[in-house]
């Protein structure tokens, strides 16, 4: 798990980000579902799981919603959001963060549907539901070994007294 107490300092910023890096933080958004999607309100930050579309080609990120809740009242007031997606089993931890916007929109909710969100939703032609789009603007990723692979360096570390890194922390400043 990454540490929270380094300091942001010690995180390499990418002006112009590294294919591999940025390749990896669609791959890892993509495959974690779901995500924690952060909002802000007058009190402060609000964490709620959701199920993200990920459209890299699109530079987008979906989620659907009802008009129930204060998500949408959220974004209206402040649309700085922030997407968080983990994979403890491989130590691996995005962050994106972006811009969000709200609307009813049936041809999207068509594109990106899932069965399951019959469950929630009804139908894409619901008139509660909407589509949020995030547009990533920055993204830190911890790219982690497995714990395996953790526990090999941590018993190297130990053997060997060599101080070993357990999670790469990077930051960059687009995903395009």
């Amino acid at each position: 798990m990454p540490d929270p107490d380094t300091p942001d300092s010690d995180v390499p910023d990418r002006d112009v980000p590294d294919p591999d890096v940025i390749d990896r933080i669609w791959t890892i958004a993509d495959k974690l579902d779901p995500c924690m999607f952060i909002t802000t309100d007058g009190n402060g930050q609000r964490a709620r799981p959701v199920y993200a579309r990920v459209r890299r080609d699109e530079g987008a990120i979906y989620v659907l919603t009802d008009i129930q809740g204060c998500k949408l009242d959220h974004i209206d007031a402040n649309p700085n959001v922030t997407l968080a997606f983990s994979d403890e089993r491989a130590n691996d931890y995005v962050v994106i963060n972006g811009t969000a916007q709200a609307r009813h929109d049936p041809d999207k909710a068509r594109e990106v549907w899932r069965f399951s969100d019959e469950t929630f939703f009804r139908s894409p032609d619901n008139p509660d539901l909407r589509v949020i789009t995030v547009r990533p603007a920055t993204a830190e990723l911890w790219d982690g070994s497995n714990l395996l692979i953790s526990g090999a360096k941590i018993l190297a570390e130990r053997l060997v007294g060599a101080r070993t890194q357990l999670v790469e922390n990077i930051k960059v400043d687009r995903l395009d």
